[in-house]
């Protein structure tokens, strides 16, 4: 089954969030009901217009040079790692980011995502948890961890998260995707 989850626009850093704002989840490949890692997808009128990405993570660890406790310079910079897929090399980057800004619940979500595609899903909740606690309206957070648990087949415990998601965006594109997973999640509930 084909999922599109839908990352928030990275407003930290305009220029790369235009590149990180949708992610589609396709094919399978190794998850136990069929899903698999987003694969970034960038709109292609915007891409021609992006800088070089290489070219901004380099001015980010300039800026970091002068400033290394910078968490939303920190956070910009695991962005960026994130959405070239370099999910190891943007985990330190957040682990830090949120060392200095613990409520930054969109490094949170995204260190969570980092953790799922390294194998390290138990890390990955803790970070999804910690970033729905420091914002409990935050959707995304709700959606990723219902996508990651979806993703291991644990449907139970997948669908309180999920039916927040949906609660939190009833009509927007993350409540139709927590939507869809639910349905997967009564798909197997009925085939026990």
């Amino acid at each position: 089954m084909k999922y599109r989850v839908i990352k928030r626009f990275n407003m930290r850093h305009p220029a790369l969030g235009l590149l990180a704002a949708t992610f589609f989840l396709l094919g399978c490949e190794g998850g136990n009901n069929g899903t698999s890692a987003p694969v970034q997808q960038a709109q292609p009128s915007m891409q021609a217009s992006m800088p070089n990405q290489d070219t901004a993570i380099e001015m980010l660890k300039i800026r970091l040079f002068d400033d290394p406790e910078n968490g939303e310079l920190l956070a910009k910079l695991g962005d960026a790692y994130f959405e070239q897929r370099r999910f190891d090399e943007a985990i330190p980057i957040y682990e830090r980011a949120v060392l200095f800004n613990p409520k930054d619940y969109d490094a949170l979500n995204d260190l969570g995502l980092s953790y799922h595609y390294t194998g390290n899903t138990e890390a990955a909740l803790t970070a999804l948890d910690k970033s729905a606690a420091a914002n409990p309206n935050y959707k995304f957070a709700r959606l990723s961890k219902g996508y990651i648990l979806l993703s291991l087949g644990r449907y139970d415990e997948a669908e309180a998260p999920l039916r927040k998601a949906q609660e939190l965006d009833p009509n927007g594109g993350v409540g139709e995707e927590a939507g869809k997973m639910l349905m997967q999640v009564e798909k197997m509930r009925a085939a026990r």
